[in-house]
Protein backbone atom coordinates (compact mmCIF):
# COMPACT_ATOMS: atom_id res chain seq x y z
CA UNK A 1 0.00 0.00 0.00
CA UNK A 2 2.71 2.43 0.53
CA UNK A 3 4.50 2.11 -2.37
CA UNK A 4 1.61 2.26 -4.63
CA UNK A 5 1.07 5.79 -2.53
CA UNK A 6 4.14 7.11 -3.13
CA UNK A 7 4.09 6.38 -7.11
CA UNK A 8 0.52 7.99 -6.71
CA UNK A 9 2.09 11.19 -5.21
CA UNK A 10 4.96 10.90 -7.93
CA UNK A 11 2.04 10.92 -11.00
CA UNK A 12 0.23 14.06 -9.48
CA UNK A 13 3.55 15.88 -9.33
CA UNK A 14 4.11 15.65 -5.79
CA UNK A 15 7.40 15.66 -4.74
CA UNK A 16 7.38 15.38 -0.96
CA UNK A 17 5.45 12.92 1.42
CA UNK A 18 5.21 13.33 4.70
CA UNK A 19 4.04 11.19 7.03
CA UNK A 20 3.20 11.18 10.75
CA UNK A 21 2.50 8.63 13.07
CA UNK A 22 -1.84 9.05 14.05
CA UNK A 23 -2.05 11.83 11.68
CA UNK A 24 -2.92 11.70 7.71
CA UNK A 25 -0.78 11.82 5.31
CA UNK A 26 0.52 14.30 2.59
CA UNK A 27 2.37 15.12 -0.35
CA UNK A 28 3.24 18.64 -1.52
CA UNK A 29 2.70 19.55 -5.52
CA UNK A 30 3.91 23.22 -6.35
CA UNK A 31 3.32 25.31 -3.28
CA UNK A 32 0.47 23.19 -1.00
CA UNK A 33 0.07 20.09 0.90
CA UNK A 34 -2.96 17.99 0.10
CA UNK A 35 -3.90 14.78 2.00
CA UNK A 36 -3.07 11.51 -0.11
CA UNK A 37 -4.42 9.01 2.84
CA UNK A 38 -8.07 9.86 3.77
CA UNK A 39 -7.11 8.00 7.31
CA UNK A 40 -4.20 8.53 10.08
CA UNK A 41 -1.28 6.80 9.48
CA UNK A 42 -1.45 3.49 11.86
CA UNK A 43 1.64 1.70 13.84
CA UNK A 44 1.14 -1.46 11.14
CA UNK A 45 1.54 1.38 8.04
CA UNK A 46 4.56 2.50 10.13
CA UNK A 47 6.21 -0.39 9.93
CA UNK A 48 5.39 -1.10 6.28
CA UNK A 49 6.82 1.70 5.16
CA UNK A 50 10.47 0.92 7.59
CA UNK A 51 10.26 -2.29 6.06
CA UNK A 52 10.42 -0.49 2.45
CA UNK A 53 12.67 2.32 2.63
CA UNK A 54 15.28 0.36 4.96
CA UNK A 55 17.16 -2.65 5.68
CA UNK A 56 18.10 -4.55 9.09
CA UNK A 57 20.79 -2.60 9.95
CA UNK A 58 19.64 0.52 8.94
CA UNK A 59 16.63 -0.04 10.78
CA UNK A 60 18.62 -0.74 14.35
CA UNK A 61 20.48 2.50 13.40
CA UNK A 62 16.96 4.03 13.67
CA UNK A 63 15.94 2.13 17.01
CA UNK A 64 19.06 3.33 18.82
CA UNK A 65 20.01 6.77 17.29
CA UNK A 66 16.14 7.66 16.78
CA UNK A 67 17.65 9.39 13.25
CA UNK A 68 18.23 8.04 9.84
CA UNK A 69 18.10 9.64 6.66
CA UNK A 70 19.46 7.23 2.95
CA UNK A 71 17.95 6.66 -0.55
CA UNK A 72 15.58 4.15 -1.56
CA UNK A 73 15.08 3.38 -4.88
CA UNK A 74 11.64 1.55 -5.91
CA UNK A 75 10.67 0.14 -9.66
CA UNK A 76 9.60 3.63 -10.74
CA UNK A 77 11.43 6.01 -8.58
CA UNK A 78 13.90 6.91 -6.08
CA UNK A 79 13.23 8.72 -3.17
CA UNK A 80 15.62 10.48 -0.59
CA UNK A 81 14.04 9.75 3.03
CA UNK A 82 14.63 10.74 6.62
CA UNK A 83 13.35 8.79 9.16
CA UNK A 84 12.98 10.01 13.11
CA UNK A 85 11.67 7.68 15.48
CA UNK A 86 11.41 8.76 18.81
CA UNK A 87 9.25 8.53 22.08
CA UNK A 88 6.87 11.38 20.71
CA UNK A 89 7.47 11.30 17.31
CA UNK A 90 7.39 9.29 14.73
CA UNK A 91 7.84 11.19 11.48
CA UNK A 92 9.72 10.33 8.04
CA UNK A 93 10.00 12.72 5.13
CA UNK A 94 10.22 11.92 1.61
CA UNK A 95 11.78 13.65 -1.37
CA UNK A 96 11.54 12.76 -5.22
CA UNK A 97 14.63 12.34 -6.85
CA UNK A 98 14.43 13.69 -10.30
CA UNK A 99 16.34 11.62 -12.79
CA UNK A 100 19.23 14.47 -14.24
CA UNK A 101 17.40 15.53 -17.22
CA UNK A 102 14.35 16.28 -15.74
CA UNK A 103 16.28 18.09 -12.45
CA UNK A 104 18.17 20.33 -15.24
CA UNK A 105 17.59 24.16 -14.77
CA UNK A 106 17.53 24.61 -18.80
CA UNK A 107 19.33 27.95 -19.19
CA UNK A 108 19.76 28.81 -22.55
CA UNK A 109 21.24 32.11 -21.89
CA UNK A 110 24.80 31.78 -23.66
CA UNK A 111 26.21 34.74 -21.45
CA UNK A 112 25.28 33.39 -18.13
CA UNK A 113 27.49 30.05 -18.90
CA UNK A 114 30.04 32.25 -20.44
CA UNK A 115 29.83 34.22 -16.52
CA UNK A 116 30.08 31.45 -14.61
CA UNK A 117 32.89 29.93 -16.44
CA UNK A 118 34.84 32.81 -15.90
CA UNK A 119 38.29 32.38 -13.76
CA UNK A 120 38.06 34.73 -10.66
CA UNK A 121 35.54 36.38 -9.37
CA UNK A 122 32.14 36.46 -7.71
CA UNK A 123 28.83 34.62 -8.79
CA UNK A 124 25.45 34.55 -7.09
CA UNK A 125 23.44 31.32 -7.41
CA UNK A 126 19.90 32.84 -5.56
CA UNK A 127 16.47 31.77 -4.49
CA UNK A 128 14.12 31.08 -2.12
CA UNK A 129 14.17 27.90 -0.15
CA UNK A 130 13.08 24.74 -1.74
CA UNK A 131 13.90 26.23 -5.04
CA UNK A 132 16.49 24.01 -6.24
CA UNK A 133 19.89 26.11 -5.59
CA UNK A 134 21.59 23.45 -4.71
CA UNK A 135 20.42 21.62 -7.84
CA UNK A 136 21.77 24.37 -10.00
CA UNK A 137 24.82 24.73 -8.28
CA UNK A 138 25.56 20.94 -8.81
CA UNK A 139 24.22 21.49 -12.59
CA UNK A 140 27.07 24.43 -12.68
CA UNK A 141 29.88 22.59 -11.42
CA UNK A 142 29.40 19.43 -13.29
CA UNK A 143 29.38 20.92 -16.72
CA UNK A 144 31.99 22.94 -16.21
CA UNK A 145 34.07 19.91 -14.78
CA UNK A 146 33.13 18.04 -18.56
CA UNK A 147 35.17 20.93 -20.48
CA UNK A 148 37.76 22.18 -17.95
CA UNK A 149 38.52 19.82 -15.23
CA UNK A 150 39.46 21.65 -11.46
CA UNK A 151 39.53 20.99 -8.15
CA UNK A 152 36.30 22.59 -6.44
CA UNK A 153 36.18 23.08 -2.53
CA UNK A 154 32.59 22.93 -1.80
CA UNK A 155 31.62 24.72 2.09
CA UNK A 156 27.55 24.04 1.39
CA UNK A 157 25.67 20.98 1.63
CA UNK A 158 25.51 19.60 -1.43
CA UNK A 159 22.67 16.72 -1.82
CA UNK A 160 24.04 15.65 -5.06
CA UNK A 161 25.80 12.11 -4.37
CA UNK A 162 27.47 12.91 -8.32
CA UNK A 163 28.94 15.62 -7.05
CA UNK A 164 30.16 14.46 -3.62
CA UNK A 165 32.12 11.19 -5.47
CA UNK A 166 33.47 13.27 -7.99
CA UNK A 167 36.85 12.95 -7.78
CA UNK A 168 38.00 16.62 -8.68
CA UNK A 169 35.90 17.46 -5.49
CA UNK A 170 37.00 18.29 -2.00
CA UNK A 171 34.33 18.64 0.54
CA UNK A 172 35.55 21.21 3.31
CA UNK A 173 32.79 21.43 5.63
CA UNK A 174 31.40 24.06 7.70
CA UNK A 175 34.05 24.15 10.29
CA UNK A 176 36.34 25.52 8.11
CA UNK A 177 34.40 29.02 6.87
CA UNK A 178 36.27 31.10 8.83
CA UNK A 179 39.32 29.42 7.81
CA UNK A 180 41.80 32.50 6.19
CA UNK A 181 41.80 32.61 2.89
CA UNK A 182 45.33 32.23 2.38
CA UNK A 183 45.27 29.02 4.42
CA UNK A 184 47.14 25.40 2.80
CA UNK A 185 43.41 24.08 3.01
CA UNK A 186 42.63 25.98 -0.08
CA UNK A 187 46.46 25.23 -2.04
CA UNK A 188 45.61 24.17 -5.77
CA UNK A 189 41.50 24.59 -5.24
CA UNK A 190 40.76 26.95 -8.36
CA UNK A 191 36.30 27.23 -7.49
CA UNK A 192 34.62 27.12 -4.24
CA UNK A 193 31.21 26.76 -3.55
CA UNK A 194 29.59 28.63 -0.55
CA UNK A 195 25.67 28.68 1.12
CA UNK A 196 26.15 32.24 2.26
CA UNK A 197 23.19 31.76 4.60
CA UNK A 198 25.80 29.70 7.04
CA UNK A 199 28.04 32.86 6.84
CA UNK A 200 28.46 36.17 8.86
CA UNK A 201 31.06 38.00 6.82
CA UNK A 202 31.22 38.45 3.06
CA UNK A 203 35.37 39.50 3.24
CA UNK A 204 36.78 36.33 3.05
CA UNK A 205 35.04 35.42 -0.03
CA UNK A 206 35.49 38.96 -1.51
CA UNK A 207 39.70 38.42 -0.84
CA UNK A 208 39.43 34.92 -2.85
CA UNK A 209 38.07 36.19 -5.25
CA UNK A 210 40.39 39.20 -5.76
CA UNK A 211 43.36 36.66 -5.67
CA UNK A 212 42.15 35.14 -8.47
CA UNK A 213 39.72 32.26 -7.28
CA UNK A 214 36.48 31.63 -8.50
CA UNK A 215 33.89 31.82 -5.86
CA UNK A 216 30.00 29.98 -6.74
CA UNK A 217 27.89 31.36 -3.40
CA UNK A 218 23.78 30.43 -2.57
CA UNK A 219 21.85 32.68 -0.92
CA UNK A 220 18.45 32.73 -0.30
CA UNK A 221 16.95 36.00 -2.36
CA UNK A 222 13.90 36.36 -4.25
CA UNK A 223 15.78 38.89 -6.75
CA UNK A 224 18.37 40.77 -8.19
CA UNK A 225 17.51 44.14 -6.55
CA UNK A 226 17.08 41.98 -3.20
CA UNK A 227 20.93 41.36 -3.42
CA UNK A 228 21.89 45.40 -4.30
CA UNK A 229 19.54 46.34 -0.87
CA UNK A 230 20.95 43.44 0.97
CA UNK A 231 24.66 44.09 0.69
CA UNK A 232 23.91 48.15 1.51
CA UNK A 233 22.47 46.42 4.42
CA UNK A 234 25.02 44.02 5.24
CA UNK A 235 28.73 46.17 3.87
CA UNK A 236 30.16 49.15 4.39
CA UNK A 237 31.05 51.01 1.47
CA UNK A 238 34.51 49.89 1.29
CA UNK A 239 33.24 46.52 1.18
CA UNK A 240 30.25 46.60 -1.13
CA UNK A 241 32.74 48.56 -3.92
CA UNK A 242 35.00 45.84 -3.40
CA UNK A 243 32.13 43.42 -3.98
CA UNK A 244 31.57 45.17 -6.74
CA UNK A 245 34.41 44.99 -8.76
CA UNK A 246 34.44 40.78 -8.39
CA UNK A 247 30.65 40.31 -9.17
CA UNK A 248 30.32 38.92 -12.29
CA UNK A 249 26.86 37.75 -12.33
CA UNK A 250 23.84 36.69 -10.38
CA UNK A 251 20.87 34.02 -10.73
CA UNK A 252 17.84 33.86 -8.83
CA UNK A 253 15.73 30.39 -9.67
CA UNK A 254 12.04 30.08 -9.13
CA UNK A 255 10.27 26.67 -9.46
CA UNK A 256 6.77 27.51 -11.31
CA UNK A 257 3.81 25.67 -11.06
CA UNK A 258 2.73 21.98 -9.90
CA UNK A 259 5.61 20.51 -12.43
CA UNK A 260 8.20 22.40 -10.37
CA UNK A 261 9.43 23.59 -13.70
CA UNK A 262 12.56 26.46 -13.26
CA UNK A 263 12.30 29.82 -14.73
CA UNK A 264 15.05 32.21 -14.02
CA UNK A 265 16.06 36.15 -13.71
CA UNK A 266 19.74 36.61 -14.68
CA UNK A 267 21.81 39.39 -14.51
CA UNK A 268 25.15 39.45 -16.38
CA UNK A 269 27.94 41.65 -15.34
CA UNK A 270 30.13 43.23 -18.30
CA UNK A 271 33.40 44.86 -16.95
CA UNK A 272 31.87 48.39 -18.69
CA UNK A 273 28.64 47.50 -16.14
CA UNK A 274 30.82 47.52 -13.18
CA UNK A 275 31.41 51.34 -13.27
CA UNK A 276 27.20 51.93 -13.38
CA UNK A 277 27.07 49.71 -9.98
CA UNK A 278 29.98 51.75 -8.23
CA UNK A 279 27.96 54.83 -9.11
CA UNK A 280 24.14 53.69 -7.98
CA UNK A 281 25.99 52.58 -4.92
CA UNK A 282 28.28 55.78 -4.25
CA UNK A 283 24.90 57.48 -5.03
CA UNK A 284 22.67 55.39 -3.40
CA UNK A 285 20.17 54.86 -6.61
CA UNK A 286 20.22 51.31 -6.30
CA UNK A 287 16.01 51.13 -5.76
CA UNK A 288 15.66 53.89 -8.90
CA UNK A 289 17.55 51.37 -11.24
CA UNK A 290 16.23 50.42 -13.96
CA UNK A 291 17.80 46.50 -15.19
CA UNK A 292 15.87 46.42 -18.17
CA UNK A 293 17.30 49.14 -19.44
CA UNK A 294 20.66 49.75 -17.96
CA UNK A 295 21.56 46.22 -18.43
CA UNK A 296 19.72 45.77 -21.40
CA UNK A 297 21.87 43.49 -23.45
CA UNK A 298 22.96 41.11 -20.44
CA UNK A 299 19.94 41.04 -18.16
CA UNK A 300 16.68 38.29 -18.50
CA UNK A 301 13.62 39.45 -16.17
CA UNK A 302 11.52 36.81 -14.63
CA UNK A 303 8.75 37.80 -17.27
CA UNK A 304 10.83 36.91 -19.89
CA UNK A 305 11.45 33.60 -18.59
CA UNK A 306 8.02 32.81 -17.72
CA UNK A 307 7.32 33.77 -21.39
CA UNK A 308 10.18 31.20 -22.92
CA UNK A 309 8.55 28.82 -21.04
CA UNK A 310 4.67 29.39 -22.19
CA UNK A 311 5.60 29.08 -25.36
CA UNK A 312 7.19 25.84 -24.63
CA UNK A 313 3.93 24.53 -22.81
CA UNK A 314 6.12 23.98 -19.98
CA UNK A 315 3.94 26.11 -17.70
CA UNK A 316 0.37 27.27 -17.77
CA UNK A 317 -0.93 31.09 -18.05
CA UNK A 318 -2.13 30.51 -14.20
CA UNK A 319 1.32 29.49 -13.21
CA UNK A 320 2.98 32.08 -14.83
CA UNK A 321 0.74 35.34 -13.27
CA UNK A 322 1.29 33.73 -9.78
CA UNK A 323 4.82 33.48 -9.75
CA UNK A 324 5.38 36.71 -11.79
CA UNK A 325 7.25 39.60 -9.56
CA UNK A 326 5.53 42.05 -12.17
CA UNK A 327 1.86 40.86 -13.45
CA UNK A 328 0.90 43.77 -15.18
CA UNK A 329 3.80 44.24 -17.43
CA UNK A 330 3.20 40.31 -18.41
CA UNK A 331 -0.49 40.36 -18.76
CA UNK A 332 0.56 43.39 -21.26
CA UNK A 333 3.18 41.45 -23.12
CA UNK A 334 0.95 38.36 -22.95
CA UNK A 335 -1.67 40.36 -25.10
CA UNK A 336 1.31 41.62 -27.31
CA UNK A 337 1.62 38.57 -28.42
CA UNK A 338 -1.73 37.22 -28.65
CA UNK A 339 -1.31 34.63 -26.12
Amino acid sequence: MIEKLLDQSALKNGYQVSFILNQRVLTKAGRDWVEVKGEALSIEEWEDLKDLCLQGNEKVQLETKGFIAGVMNSDKHQWKYSFIEKKDCFRAHLSLLKPREEAQSFVENPLFWEAVKKEGGLFIIAGERRQGKSALLNEIIMGEQTSHLSLVGIHSSVQSQDLIDADSIVQLGAETLETDSNHVLYEGIEKVAVDMNAVKSWKKWIEMAEQGQTVLMTLSLNSVKTLFNKLLADLDVNTCLRFMAVLNGVIVQKLIGPGRYPCHEILVIKEKQKTLLKDNLLNQTFSKMDLAADFKDSYTSLNQSLIQRLIRRKIDVQAAFEASDDPEQLDVILKKMGL
